[in-house]
C-alpha cells in the first residue's frame, strides 16, 4: 500500500484541468487525512478510499459538468443527421464505385475482375460511412461547443416538426442496406463481365475454347442500359433508406425502377442473335441433337425465366403497393 494515498490523489487531479489540480489536491489531501484514524492501518485507507468513491467519478464531480463529444442536447439530431448524410454518401459512392469497376478493373482474369468488383464496391461503401461519420461528427461538434458558450436561438412555434404519420409500413433499414450494397455488386459484376469478358464466355474442352456464347453486336448495346439500370437502383435503395417507410411517391419510384430493370433483362436475354449459332451445333453434337433442337430448347428455356420474371415482379409489386395503401388507409 506504498504511497496509495498519493496514487489515489494523482488518479484523481490528472483528470481535471490543470488550473485546478494543485487547489483539489490540497483540499482532497485535507479530506482524506480527517476521515482517516491516528495511525491508519492499510485497511483504514482502503476503506476511506473506497468510500470516497471511483477517481473517475470523485474527477468528475470536481469538474462540476459532463464532458461529451456531442452532448444530450444535439445527440438526437446528431444521429438523424448522420443516417441522412450516411445514406447520401452510400449512394453517391456506389454510383461512382460502380462506374469505376465497370471501367477501371486492372485484373486479366474473370475471377480477379469480381475480386475486383468486390473490392470497389464493398471498400468505397464503408469508406463513405467514415467519411459521413467523421464530417457530422466534427460539424456537430462545433455546433455543440458554440452553444455552450452562447444562448441558444429563439425558437418558433412554426420550426416545429410535423408529427409523424400513424400506421405506416416499416422498411427495414439493415435489409435496405444488405440489398443495396449487394445489389449494385451482383450489377456491376454482371456489366463487367459483359463489357469486359464477352470474348472469353464460351464452351471449352481441354482448357481451350471452341465455340464463343454471346455475340457482341447484340450485348454491347445494352451496356449503357444495365449502367442506367445500376445507377438507378442505387438512387431508389438509397431513398428506401432515407424514407425508411412506404409512401406512394416512394412505391411509384420503385415500380418504375423495377419494370424498367425488368424490361432491359428481358429485352437482353429475348434478343435475336443473342446466342452465336455455333453454339447450338457445338452443343448438338455432345448430344446428337440438331441445332434447330437444341435452339428450341434455349428458346423454352428463355420462355420459361421470362414468365417466371414477370410473375416475381407482378408478386413483388402487388405486395409493395398493398403495404403502401394499406398504410395510407389506415
Amino acid at each position: 500500500m506504498k504511497n496509495i494515498i498519493e496514487r489515489y490523489i494523482y488518479a484523481v487531479t490528472k483528470r481535471l484541468p490543470e488550473k485546478m489540480r494543485e487547489e483539489v489536491k490540497e483540499e482532497l489531501t485535507a479530506n482524506i487525512n480527517d476521515m482517516l484514524p491516528k495511525n491508519p492501518s492499510d485497511e483504514d485507507i482502503d476503506r476511506i478510499l473506497h468510500q470516497l468513491g471511483h477517481p473517475r467519478e470523485l474527477a468528475k464531480n470536481y469538474r462540476g459538468e459532463d464532458r461529451y463529444l456531442i452532448s444530450p442536447l444535439f445527440f438526437d439530431d446528431y444521429i438523424q443527421t448522420l443516417k441522412i448524410v450516411a445514406v447520401i454518401f452510400i449512394g453517391i459512392s456506389l454510383v461512382f464505385g460502380t462506374i469505376d469497376a465497370v471501367m477501371n478493373i486492372d485484373a486479366d482474369t474473370i475471377f480477379g475482375s469480381i475480386a475486383e468488383v468486390f473490392s470497389k464496391v464493398f471498400s468505397n461503401a464503408f469508406n463513405s460511412v467514415v467519411t459521413a461519420f467523421a464530417w457530422v461528427t466534427l460539424i456537430f461538434w462545433g455546433i455543440d461547443t458554440a452553444a455552450r458558450h452562447h444562448k441558444l436561438p429563439e425558437w418558433k412555434t412554426k420550426d416545429l416538426p410535423d408529427l409523424p404519420k400513424p400506421h405506416t409500413t416499416k422498411i427495414s433499414r439493415v435489409e435496405s442496406t444488405i440489398g443495396l450494397v449487394l445489389g449494385t455488386f451482383f450489377n456491376a459484376v454482371f456489366i463487367v463481365l459483359i463489357y469486359r469478358y464477352i470474348d472469353v464466355m464460351g464452351i471449352y474442352e481441354n482448357n481451350v475454347m471452341v465455340q464463343q456464347l454471346f455475340n457482341p453486336q447484340v450485348t454491347n448495346p445494352f451496356i449503357i442500359y444495365l449502367i442506367i439500370s445500376a445507377v438507378i437502383g442505387i438512387f431508389v435503395g438509397t431513398m428506401k433508406l432515407h424514407y425508411g417507410e412506404w409512401r406512394i411517391s416512394l412505391a411509384a419510384l420503385y415500380t418504375t425502377y423495377q419494370v424498367l430493370s425488368t424490361s432491359i433483362f428481358l429485352l437482353f436475354i429475348n434478343a435475336e442473335g443473342l446466342f452465336l449459332p455455333g453454339v447450338y451445333s457445338t452443343i448438338g453434337g455432345y448430344f446428337t441433337q440438331s441445332p434447330d433442337v437444341i435452339r428450341g430448347y434455349f428458346d423454352d428455356a428463355i420462355l420459361g425465366i421470362t414468365i417466371f420474371a414477370i410473375i416475381m415482379l407482378g408478386i413483388d409489386l402487388i405486395a409493395t403497393w398493398v403495404k403502401t395503401l394499406k398504410s395510407k388507409r389506415a
